[in-house]
């Protein structure tokens, strides 16, 4: 494709952000509400499955503006939303609801399928990685190795990616966008593109924000130099504009299928063509050098979940094998100026997916923390955030209390530059977990918070509260002691020794499994009974909370927003 593309660009200005998925009237239709999967590899996409099983049971989804994943929560969202085979519907893909009293040894044995988004999570990720390793060579490089890997693993299955195609001809993989609209205004500007097939979310799914990060610096990445990179259906960069080294990263986005390609050489324009379609709230259309290879739908989650990359790939040489594509700035009029560009994992600077949907201003954001690090109830830290005996690593989800501004660089995960909540509003969220464990009920809870300033991530404090439910993933013995098998429950418990004891048999440190080598050499591979369990769990965790936290904090979010309307 040698063709210029014109591509519409959407400028921040300082914190006033341009949010083109807000022209669309299915998305500003529904509440300021959004959803976060987390990071955590396959412990976190069956999760998942579990978490959508439950909110789609509940009538839940359409009331869902927004969708913000990282990393195995992506694996998952993406499937949910764009999957065009491997499901019949929602129902088949996520599969059937269990309550703890109906799982059955026979059950949990036969309880995953292909057609389920999660059966991914029982195949080798490791193998598959050897095998795009071993045969880079002309057609695609190192650098897309992970990518094409969670795409086969993952994505295939469900119609979203074709092996054959990406081995042979990777330029004939599908585009994407968001509906029927988008792809028409694509297209009526750049003819080239006419016959090309895009892939669209399924009709009625929130918008989906699929977090990674700008590697920085690219030869030594640090936590305290990281930031963050989205993408969208309709765009790819970050809102707001940050200078690092003298270059500039964010500032605006671009669509995603002019990604790549070349830096634009003069300012937007107002028109693409005769007859043009709407702006969107662009800043006007720039006109770029055609990538030499176009971003995929797989290259998103990849590049989301490549934190792998560094343990499966190489020892040795990680920057040969990390995400890399051509990137720049959107930087007011121009000039522009772009450079090959190294991104990682979204949660190697927020893990949660949180901030994407304060910087869009949501009223209530549903956090599914599926953590591979239970709740310690006697770590409670001190007021002063940067204590060194503060260390949540083994006692709580690291970045968690990060929002709250708990990080210390002697830390192994220290997230520095997270804070958007109070020092002083961490204690009332561990509170009230504990509390809901004390009732042996799932650790799900209601907060509000107040959102400060954070200048890393350009986010505004506000004078309203932010409504959170935090999902904790931990054991909830209320759930155990309903489970219709003896030798599940006796398992689980094996799994979950006293400190200083070794776990044993098929469900160690359920539900938590370990990010990486649950199961031995297999880096993050789950068997078909770890997953179904797990999945099944975290569906009855919603639906058994004895205060229905999910469902009683959008009644009363969404009846704010139609106030506010």
């Amino acid at each position: 494709m040698s063709q210029n593309l014109k591509t519409r660009i959407w400028e921040s200005n300082g914190k006033d952000y341009q949010f083109p998925e807000l022209t669309f009237k299915e998305v500003t239709d529904k509440p300021l509400i959004g959803a976060c999967f987390s990071g955590g590899g396959t412990r976190a996409m069956s999760s998942a499955m579990g978490q959508f099983r439950a909110m789609n049971h509940l009538g839940v989804i359409p009331t869902l503006r927004y969708i913000s994943c990282v990393s195995g929560g992506s694996w998952a969202s993406t499937i949910y939303t764009y999957y065009r085979s491997g499901a019949n519907n929602d129902q088949e893909l996520l599969g059937p609801i269990t309550r703890a009293g109906d799982i059955t040894d026979q059950h949990v044995a036969t309880g995953l399928n292909k057609s389920q988004l999660a059966y991914g999570a029982s195949k080798s990720l490791e193998y598959i990685v050897a095998g795009w390793e071993v045969d880079v060579f002309g057609n695609y490089s190192s650098h897309d190795v992970w990518n094409y890997s969670i795409g086969q693993a993952y994505l295939s299955d469900f119609g979203l990616f074709d092996v054959d195609t990406a081995t042979n001809n990777p330029d004939d993989l599908a585009y994407f966008t968001y509906n029927d609209d988008s792809e028409a205004e694509i297209k009526q500007c750049n003819p080239s593109l006419a016959s090309k097939v895009f892939y669209k979310p399924r009709p009625g799914r929130p918008f989906l924000i699929v977090n990674s990060c700008v590697l920085l610096p690219q030869d030594n990445p640090s936590q305290t130099d990281l930031i963050n990179f989205e993408y969208t259906a309709l765009t790819v960069g970050r809102p707001f504009l940050t200078n690092f080294n003298g270059t500039n990263y964010g500032g605006g986005f671009i669509e995603p299928f002019a990604y790549r390609g070349g830096a634009p050489s003069s300012a937007p324009a107002a028109q693409c063509c005769n007859n043009p379609p709407p702006l969107r709230d662009s800043a006007g259309w720039a006109e770029s050098s055609a990538p030499t290879r176009h971003y995929s739908l797989t290259e998103t989650t990849g590049t989301s979940s490549s934190a792998f990359a560094k343990e499966i790939i190489s020892k040795y040489d990680i920057s040969r094998f990390n995400p890399q594509d051509f990137y720049w700035a959107v930087n007011g009029n121009g000039p522009y100026s772009g450079a090959e560009t190294l991104f990682g994992d979204g949660g190697l600077l927020e893990n949660n997916g949180i901030i994407p949907l304060v910087q869009r201003g949501v009223y209530l954001a549903i956090v599914f923390v599926n953590t591979e690090t239970k709740l310690d109830p006697s770590y409670m830290p001190t007021s002063d955030p940067h204590l060194e005996s503060n260390n949540p690593d083994g006692r709580c989800d690291v970045s968690v209390p990060s929002l709250f501004g708990y990080s210390n660089s002697k830390w192994k995960w220290n997230y520095p530059n997270n804070q958007i909540f109070p020092t002083t509003e961490f204690k009332m969220v561990l509170d009230a977990l504990n509390a809901k464990r004390a009732r042996k009920q799932p650790m799900i809870v209601n907060c509000q918070h107040t959102v400060i300033d954070n200048n890393s991530w350009g986010v505004s404090a506000r004078k309203d509260k932010l409504f959170v439910t935090w999902c904790y993933l931990d054991r909830c013995v209320g759930w155990e002691e309903n489970l219709g098998s003896e030798t599940i429950k006796q398992q689980i418990k094996d799994g979950n020794p006293p400190a200083g004891t070794k776990p044993t048999g098929p469900y160690q440190h359920f539900p938590n499994y370990l990010t990486m080598k649950q199961n031995g050499d297999n880096l993050v591979k789950l068997t078909k009974e770890q997953i179904t369990l797990l999945a099944d769990f975290t569906c009855d965790a919603i639906l058994l909370d004895d205060e229905q936290s999910l469902v009683t904090a959008i009644k009363q979010v969404a009846g704010l927003t139609a106030e506010s309307t």
